[in-house]
C-alpha cells in the first residue's frame, strides 16, 4: 500500500448481540427495524467520507466500513462525526481502526474495540 493512502475500518460494537437479542425474543419487526437503520447509517458513512475526504470505497458490508484517504489529510474529527453520527443513529458506537497498512489497521481497530468502545485509534497515534 502507498505510504500516501491511510486505511480506515469502521465496525459498528455490539450489532450482532442487538440483532441477536431481538431474534431471541422472536421480535423479527425489531431486528428488520435496526438491521435497516445499521444498513442507513454505515450507506450514509460512506457517502460522507466521500464526499468530505474523497475516500476511495474497499467495501461496505453489514455494520462495517472500509476506505483509503490520502494520507496529508486530518481525518480524525471527520471519524469521530462519522463515529457520532452512527450512534445517533442506531443508537450503539461505532469504532474506527487507521493504518497505512491493512494489518495496521485491523489492529488499531481491536485496540479500538478493547479499549471502550466507540473509539478512533491510529496505529501511529492521534487517537481519540
Amino acid at each position: 500500500m502507498s505510504e500516501n493512502l491511510l486505511i480506515c475500518i469502521g465496525d459498528g460494537d455490539n450489532i450482532g448481540d442487538v440483532i441477536d437479542f431481538y431474534l431471541l425474543s422472536e421480535n423479527l419487526a425489531e431486528a428488520s427495524k435496526f438491521s435497516f437503520k445499521v444498513k442507513a447509517a454505515i450507506e450514509k458513512i460512506a457517502e460522507f467520507a466521500q464526499n468530505e475526504m474523497n475516500a476511495s470505497l474497499v467495501y461496505v458490508a453489514g455494520d462495517d466500513i472500509c476506505f483509503t484517504v490520502q494520507a496529508n489529510l486530518n481525518i480524525l474529527s471527520n471519524l469521530v462525526c462519522y463515529s457520532n453520527f452512527f450512534l445517533k443513529t442506531t443508537g450503539k458506537t461505532m469504532s474506527f481502526g487507521v493504518g497505512q497498512t491493512s494489518v495496521e489497521a485491523v489492529v488499531s481497530l481491536r485496540k479500538a474495540k478493547v479499549s471502550g468502545k466507540g473509539r478512533v485509534i491510529n496505529f501511529r497515534g492521534g487517537d481519540n
